[in-house]
């Protein structure tokens, strides 16, 4: 065989072998990124609602303990407002100021507290859900195919097809395994992906806490 018959041969075969190598990895790639929507979870598990109601709960009992110191207060500057009786000196006056500013100085560490506690409540009533949802859609994603599973964000993910979206599929197996959270409730009609609005952040606020629906995606 001549050089030129060779050399023709080994091009060949090199060509056949990269078309098998890309012919390999084009049809066997299984990898892929998942899309669940855990705001969507939450309300149709219930969770949404558990996590309302028990911030609401807490934020009563501050908002009730607040509410007593701040009349306990108010009642303590009553009183020695009245033993300084109708004629009050100025030293007396600024006795006075400096003491009630230091009541509402008082009182308004305690609401920042209050605040902070509520946010700190909240946010570990979300990683509570986040970690049995993690688990729970890496497991369908890998069944699915997929190898990677994003939380449905529109400043993050714009579109995806609904093709990999798994959110039905953790709510069946969340409900499952979790029979003590409510009884799932139909999805409802599905919506263009990129058109469809996000749960807005709520703030820490003890009042927000209360008159919102928590998002579990922030």
């Amino acid at each position: 065989m001549n050089r030129s018959a060779i050399t023709t041969a080994v091009a060949i075969v090199a060509a056949f072998s990269v078309g098998l190598t890309w012919s390999y990895f084009t049809n066997s790639r299984t990898g892929g990124v998942a899309v669940v929507d855990l705001d969507e979870v939450a309300k149709r598990l219930g969770r949404d609602k558990e996590m309302t109601d028990s911030l609401q709960a807490q934020t009563g009992e501050l908002q009730e303990a607040l509410s007593k110191i701040q009349a306990n207060a108010t009642q303590q500057l009553e009183k020695v407002r009245a033993s300084l009786g109708q004629e009050v000196t100025n030293e007396e006056a600024q006795q006075f100021v400096r003491l009630r500013n230091k009541a509402q100085l008082t009182l308004n560490e305690l609401q920042q507290q209050a605040r902070v506690r509520i946010g700190q409540s909240r946010q570990q009533l979300i990683s509570e859900f986040r970690q049995q949802t993690q688990p729970v859609a890496a497991k369908i994603a890998k069944e699915k195919g997929f190898d990677t599973v994003v939380t449905r964000n529109d400043t993050v993910v714009f579109s995806y097809d609904n093709s990999v979206d798994i959110t039905d599929d953790v709510v069946k197996l969340m409900s499952a395994e979790f029979p003590a959270s409510a009884k799932p409730l139909k999805p409802a009609p599905q919506k263009q992906a990129a058109a469809a609005p996000q749960t807005e952040t709520k703030t820490e606020s003890a009042t927000a806490a209360t008159e919102n629906k928590e998002s579990v995606t922030e």
